[in-house]
């Protein structure tokens, strides 16, 4: 199994090099918490590490669609699909892996069902909060052109540029920033996460956002 895994590797690092925010460091990062999550559970080890791995490897299709219609945990189930064939995994396997990757999104209708989902989902989640969240937000707002700081009125931003829920997804991208990020989603991801060790790894992280975002908002607006 650990050489199917190292090819996986090997495909989703050339898939990934589109953007820093969404590159093989992001999926290591993403594959490792996933396994300290699972850590004396009893899961599907392999279930497990071929999403982790695989669950971003669609996001090209997503970020050269300019009509914001393609959903990257869609085209990433369908990349695995081959790959996870081409090595091996049984039909019921990648159908498992598959259910994980498509599950793994925050703004999408389709919520992870199996505690190995659960987990790919909080692993995922973990990484848009804390210093490395920060960091990513501003990749993204770079490669978006999009704003470094801007505040707004939630509900009507919502209706405005997330079709009309907060946890929509965005439309148009130059008009987000990582602060209104922070407001529409990411301070609310402890009622989002299904595992007790996401959430404690969380609520330590989250600590770390607000002062930051706090910081930032007085520095924006001159107070020393």
């Amino acid at each position: 199994m650990n050489e199917k895994i190292e090819k996986i590797k090997e495909i989703v690092e050339k898939e990934l090099a589109f953007c820093s925010a969404h590159n093989f460091d992001h999926v290591m990062r993403v594959y490792n918490l996933a396994l300290h999550l699972a850590e004396n559970e009893k899961v599907d080890l392999d279930v497990i590490k071929a999403a982790t791995l695989l669950h971003d490897i669609g996001g090209k299709k997503e970020v050269d669609d300019p009509t914001g219609k393609t959903d990257h945990a869609i085209e990433s189930a369908k990349m695995a699909e081959p790959i996870l064939n081409n090595l091996g995994y049984s039909k019921e396997k990648i159908k498992h892996i598959q259910d994980c990757i498509i599950s793994h999104r925050y703004r999408t209708e389709n919520k992870p069902q199996t505690k190995e989902a659960k987990i790919v989902f909080d692993a995922d989640k973990l990484e848009t909060v804390g210093a490395i969240g920060i960091a990513r937000a501003f990749v993204w707002v770079g490669r978006n052109n999009a704003n470094i700081y801007k505040k707004a009125n939630i509900d009507e931003y919502a209706k405005e540029n997330l079709g009309g829920k907060i946890n929509g997804r965005i439309q148009d991208k130059t008009k987000h920033s990582p602060q209104i990020n922070w407001e529409t989603k990411d301070k609310h991801i402890l009622n989002y996460l299904y595992t007790e060790k996401a959430k404690q790894v969380a609520k330590d992280r989250m600590i770390f956002s607000e002062n930051f975002f706090k910081r930032l908002e007085n520095e924006i607006n001159g107070k020393m």
